[in-house]
């Protein structure tokens, strides 16, 4: 079963598009397991157990701050880690991250789970996921709610390197435009990769993987 990276700044709405597509896979008749991770729970322990403050500080405004750039490569290298002990035929994996540098990140993922992987970058402009990423505080309950502090947000997810993607990894990347509140308008940014991932799995039942 293939694995989906659902990529993009905090708020640009990769909750929601998992959301949707659980909701589009299943009405076409997907049986199959589907399960989310992301690498937040990892975070949490690293900010939890860091007590002297190596690694983050407290941000102004609420929030924290990573001051160590080792820790997004220590969050990608458990993500993988774990995506592969969660690898299955009758599952399909969403694996959620965000970051400046993917190119570096993905860097930290094995060949084996990308080369059966779709990633979806969620395109939003900074200040809407800004605005969700307060909103979500308020309105979310779990995992979902953290907040992302707006000194992290403006030296860490202000630009990225998505558009470098394609050149640097083997799966296939396909962005999917999130610049609103309109559900029924991303539903249809969803189609194409609800397309493909229906291609990719008959694909894999013909050959019998």
């Amino acid at each position: 079963m293939p694995n989906v990276f659902l990529i993009g700044r905090p708020g640009c709405g990769k909750s929601a598009v998992f959301r949707i597509l659980e909701e589009q896979l299943r009405a076409r008749g997907f049986k199959g397991e589907l399960k989310r991770i992301d690498d937040f729970p990892l975070l949490k322990h690293i900010f939890d157990t860091d007590i002297a403050h190596k690694r983050h500080r407290p941000a102004p405004g609420g929030g924290l701050k990573v001051t160590d750039d080792t820790v997004w490569d220590d969050l990608a290298k458990g993500l993988n880690d774990q995506a592969l002990r969660l690898q299955s035929p009758d599952r399909l994996l969403f694996i959620e991250f965000s970051r400046n540098n993917y190119v570096r990140a993905f860097k930290n993922f094995s060949q084996e789970l990308l080369k059966n992987s779709l990633i979806v970058y969620v395109d939003a402009p900074f200040d809407v996921c800004w605005e969700r990423n307060a909103r979500r505080v308020r309105e979310e309950r779990g995992l979902d709610a953290h907040l992302v502090s707006r000194e992290e947000m403006e030296k860490t997810y202000a630009r990225d390197d998505h558009e470098e993607l394609p050149k640097h990894v083997s799966a296939l990347v396909l962005v999917v435009k999130n610049d609103s509140d309109d559900l029924t308008r991303l539903r249809g940014e969803l189609q194409k990769v609800v397309e493909k991932l229906k291609e990719i799995i008959e694909v894999k039942r013909s050959l019998g993987r």
